[in-house]
């Protein structure tokens, strides 16, 4: 039984009938009769308990009837089990007296079974996802908080466990197949997932190619690994199309209530960080443990500490020279380090993929532009004809003002555009290829040269490369390693040398980091090279005394 108020929208005419106190129909009008499907006279005299069933009725109907008889007003809503299938009525009943004493109760009835079902698939669009018709992100925040508090009043077996599922290779799978048989997998891989599992257990689209899972009454914590097995087995197992196997991969991350936390949030923060850490491993699932957590906690502090470490000066630019062949200095890459007050120097690999997840890549980005532009405007002189490169983020390079926010800077501070250099990757210029060649090209008109990073490491075409209006191509250093390896190896790399400078463009090599690389780097006729064997990042001021001395690179051991 649902309440129902009086000033609800009716959605069709009343039926009246009139109800005695031995819960007969003595009143039935010809609406009521004809939406039951019952002529008057079958109904006139009929109980109440006959039409609805004695156990609904008894257990329901009856004790809002009572209260109505009482002198209260009654509005509710009842399910019916009609011939032609579930009804939903809306009724109002009203105490019907005569002199003082209440002799029938009068209901009027409103069909809104329509309403039901409109409501019904109003409630599927937001707490369901259409695609695979599993519960959506919203749903799964309700559930887990009510099983949470629900596993927290139980005395006997109270664990439970959180999975987060990250399904791989739905990228390559949308590029080759289309997106089309890319949502059929996603859907077909949810119903393994589902198959996996048992009846109470609860399966959610979390976000993205992400599930999550919520395993309830679990008589071990062990019993996650069992479960866990049987998900990576099933959602392996190979797909055929048409004559293609198609694979689908997974990284399971799990934690569990309450051996790992008693909070709600805690739990999603430690099944997100074994997932991360089942991802970056390769591994088919994490079980979370105090190692994960310790490093979830620092993840947390630096998350939240980020934006401060900005207004505390805590982020720095460091410079890296870059060598001509003859080891003079002609110019330095500008990388950013973080010296938290409390955990010491954090690692980039460690802070940007942070900087990324908050959505600080841009702010740190422009920030990092605008300490570069006045080192260069506070040593020019000494600087000389030499330049500062730069890395720009993929959300720098694609968004918005980028070559608006660049000419204002350079013409705030006040320096030659010629002195500094932006960096690229190659990946993120084929975002957009378009789109790329028309922002190198006005910042070339600006004077600024801009360098193609990392090349190799992504898409490595060199048609593509042809394109592009870029002055330096960087490339990248896992060919370095490789130059102590088999001739096959050296001419690789001499080959892509070629092409490069045949393409009218200069090429910078990374990662140089031993006399041997050096040497063979000299016979290849590079123009640039870059690495620990010239140096590492170095602060401004130990930056500045080494350009002061006039030396070449490497320094003497």
């Amino acid at each position: 039984m649902e309440k129902a108020r009086p000033e609800s929208p009716q959605p069709t005419p009343a039926y009246l009938t009139l109800v005695s106190r031995d819960f007969v129909y003595d009143f039935v009008s010809d609406s009521y009769c004809k939406a039951m499907g019952v002529s008057r006279d079958a109904m006139l005299g009929k109980k109440l308990a006959e039409l609805w069933g004695a156990e609904h009725f008894e257990r329901d109907l009856k004790p809002a009837l009572e209260a109505c008889f009482q002198g209260q007003d009654v509005h509710i809503i009842e399910q019916l089990n009609h011939s032609s299938g579930k009804r939903y009525l809306q009724l109002s009943c009203y105490p019907y007296r005569v002199g003082d004493d209440v002799s029938h109760l009068m209901v009027f009835s409103h069909d809104i079974s329509m309403v039901r079902r409109l409501e019904s698939r109003l409630m599927d669009l937001e707490f369901k996802d259409p695609l695979t018709g599993l519960l959506n992100r919203k749903s799964f925040d309700l559930v887990l908080y009510k099983e949470l508090e629900r596993a927290g009043r139980e005395t006997g077996n109270r664990l439970r466990a959180l999975m987060l599922i990250n399904l791989r290779d739905f990228t390559q799978i949308n590029a080759r197949h289309g997106y089309e048989i890319g949502d059929l997998l996603f859907e077909s891989t949810a119903v393994r997932v589902k198959e996996a599992l048992r009846a109470n257990d609860y399966v959610f689209r979390y976000e993205g190619k992400e599930l999550a899972v919520i395993l309830t009454t679990l008589a071990r914590a062990s019993d996650v690994s069992v479960v866990a097995d049987t998900i990576r087995e099933r959602v392996t197992f190979p797909y055929n199309h048409h004559g293609s196997v198609i694979n689908v991969g997974c990284n399971i991350g799990i934690a569990v209530y309450p051996d790992d936390t008693l909070g709600k949030d805690d739990l999603l923060r430690f099944a997100s960080s074994a997932m991360e850490e089942a991802r970056k491993r390769d591994e088919a699932y994490i079980i979370f443990n105090q190692g994960l957590q310790r490093s979830a906690l620092r993840k947390a502090k630096l998350h939240s500490e980020m934006r401060q470490a900005l207004v505390d000066r805590q982020f720095a630019a460091y410079f890296q020279p870059i060598v001509d062949l003859g080891g003079a200095v002609v110019g330095a890459e500008a990388l950013i380090r973080w010296d938290h007050p409390a955990l010491g120097f954090v690692p980039p690999d460690e802070f940007i993929p942070l900087a990324e997840e908050a959505g600080y890549t841009l702010m740190i980005g422009r920030w990092m532009l605008y300490q570069v532009c006045r080192f260069i405007k506070r040593h020019e002189a000494l600087l000389g004809g030499r330049y500062v490169s730069v890395n720009l983020s993929a959300k720098e390079f694609g968004g918005e003002g980028l070559v608006d926010y660049v000419r204002a800077v350079i013409k705030s501070v006040g320096i030659n555009p010629s002195s500094i250099k932006l960096e690229i990757t190659e990946t993120e210029s084929m975002i957009d290829i378009e789109d790329a060649i028309d922002k190198i090209s006005r910042l070339r008109e600006l004077g600024i040269e801009v360098y193609v990073d990392d090349f190799g490491a992504g898409y490595s075409s060199l048609a593509y490369l042809k394109r592009l209006p870029a002055s330096v191509v960087k490339i990248d250093r896992s060919f370095t390693d490789t130059l102590a390896g088999t001739d096959e190896d050296r001419d690789f790399v001499a080959g892509m040398i070629r092409m490069i400078s045949g393409k009218k463009m200069k090429v910078l090599m990374e990662g140089v980091s031993s006399p041997a690389q050096y040497d063979i780097l000299r016979g290849l006729a590079v123009d640039y090279l870059q690495g620990y064997y010239f140096g590492k990042a170095a602060p401004e001021e130990a930056f500045i005394t080494l350009l002061a001395a006039g030396i070449t690179l490497p320094l003497p051991q």
